[in-house]
């Protein structure tokens, strides 16, 4: 027989914390504008450098290859100063100026620094080339965004990055695996708005 008091008793336990979490989190986000006031990024060159200070820490070997903003955040290529081999990709959220890995082709296939670093060796060097990158990477837009053309190839280690246009400008990102061929289509980016090249 289920005792109804003990039933109500771990009902209302469970009504009062999830309470108690959703006020502690709206007190949270209230007091956080105060603590972290919003630092917008309105620029490229603010979002540069941000980057540039970041990479201090992770030692002398990284550039700045490319910044791309988007609507939706900034998107930075670091490349190997040492190799010139592009590293790994980084975004800027330009409403908080936060820097985060890039998700994606660059965290699951990247062979030195992504989830894939586990490789022994890692180069740049790919059973599949660029040129048939280019064209595993046409036949995919020619089925799902007709009228767009690849661009500019970028190579990373176990990956190829590239821009993707309509009527002459930029309109997305995909990334195509060196060893299988596989398309990953950056969704996440948003309205392509302007660039810059340091390379």
């Amino acid at each position: 027989m289920i005792d109804k008091q003990s039933k109500f008793t771990k009902t209302s336990l469970i009504v009062f914390t999830a309470g108690l979490i959703a006020v502690s989190v709206i007190a949270f986000i209230s007091i956080s504008s105060i603590l972290f006031p919003n630092t917008g990024v309105n620029d490229i060159e603010e979002a540069k450098d941000i980057v540039e200070k970041y990479l201090v820490a992770l030692g002398n070997d990284f550039e700045i290859e490319e910044i791309m903003e988007f609507s939706n955040h900034f998107y930075i290529i670091i490349q190997e100063e040492s190799t010139v081999v592009n590293a790994f990709e980084f975004l800027v959220d330009r409403y908080t100026g936060s820097i985060s890995y890039e998700p994606g082709p660059n965290m699951m296939w990247n062979q030195k620094y992504g989830h894939m670093a586990r490789v022994n060796n890692p180069n740049a060097s790919m059973s599949i080339d660029s040129q048939q990158a280019y064209i595993y990477a046409q036949e995919w837009l020619d089925r799902n965004y007709q009228s767009t053309s690849v661009e500019e190839l970028k190579v990373f280690y176990g990956y190829y990055t590239m821009d993707v246009s309509r009527d002459g400008r930029i309109f997305g990102m995909l990334s195509v695996n060196g060893f299988t061929g596989e398309v990953w289509y950056h969704s996440w980016h948003g309205d392509f708005i302007g660039m810059e090249e340091y390379k």
